[in-house]
């Protein structure tokens, strides 16, 4: 097989390497890639957002299979533009990848479907967020900018002051772009923080091993989310008895939401979970 795989980062080349096992593989491209995937693959001058020129590619090159790492393309509808054009794709639709591109429609889903989750309100006016906020007077509070942020899009506000500084900063300053034109208003969990990772054809569900995902900067965790600044996995929370709870009443039930929503989800699907003391 010859498989071309969208991305540049740290994920795109642990794929990489994991694919490189296989005795099916006989070729693998990065596109673009970077300085390390080079060692493993043949890096392309192709952006990860570049639909036109990734088809044109895999087309010329016989490409066997595309796989779409990276959120932003999988949001822009790179699957769907590839399996348009015939080229067999990983990855989730445009319609699908929505549940990972907006918190807010995510939330939503949630709450529609009885998933559980933290309370929330989502808002597209700052004074309306605000008075939100201050009318319920809990801190610290969770102020999330709606679409992808690179993991950065979460501020978590000690007091009054920094909580309509957040606000600020996402929806007028636009400091995540328009990532920041809805918000979402959330209540602050405690609790050990759980990362899982799952395939799915949009019927089966298969969960991969656990990890403990560490966001926030520098030491006690006092400065803002990251891209991630390291996990640890599995995860020592995560026991094999919240794992089935997790399977019956998120995983499985997420999966079907989006099936009665006409957006099935294919591909690998992330739950970020809090094991918090109501459960």
């Amino acid at each position: 097989m010859r498989i071309l795989v969208v991305g540049s980062g740290g994920r795109e080349h642990t794929i990489i390497r994991k694919l490189k096992e296989s005795p099916k593989v006989d070729k693998i491209y990065a596109a673009p890639g970077n300085g390390g995937i080079a060692k493993d693959a043949e890096c392309l001058p192709i952006g990860a957002m570049d639909k036109q020129a990734i088809v044109a590619f895999s087309k010329e090159n016989a490409v066997d299979l595309v796989f779409v790492a990276p959120d932003d393309p999988l949001a822009d509808g790179m699957v769907d533009t590839l399996m348009a054009n015939g080229i067999r794709a990983f990855g989730p639709r445009a319609e699908a990848a929505i549940i990972e591109s907006s918190k807010v429609f995510s939330k939503n889903l949630m709450k529609k479907y009885h998933i559980p989750t933290a309370e929330y309100e989502t808002f597209d006016d700052p004074a309306k967020a605000v008075a939100y906020i201050e009318e319920k007077n809990k801190y610290p509070v969770v102020i999330k900018a709606d679409g992808l942020a690179l993991g950065k899009g979460v501020i978590i506000a000690q007091t009054q002051k920094e909580a309509r500084e957040a606000v600020k900063e996402i929806m007028e300053d636009k400091k995540f772009g328009a990532s920041g034109n809805h918000i979402v208003v959330e209540e602050f969990l405690t609790g050990p923080e759980v990362s899982v990772l799952a395939f799915t054809d949009g019927i089966s569900l298969v969960p991969m091993v656990s990890s403990k995902d560490h966001k926030r900067a520098y030491d006690n965790d006092e400065g803002l989310n990251t891209g991630g600044m390291g996990t640890i996995s599995p995860n020592p929370y995560y026991t094999k008895e919240i794992a089935e709870i997790c399977r019956k009443t998120i995983f499985e039930p997420t999966v079907a939401a989006m099936n009665s929503e006409n957006r099935t989800f294919k591909g690998c699907l992330y739950f970020g979970l809090m094991i918090t003391p109501d459960g």
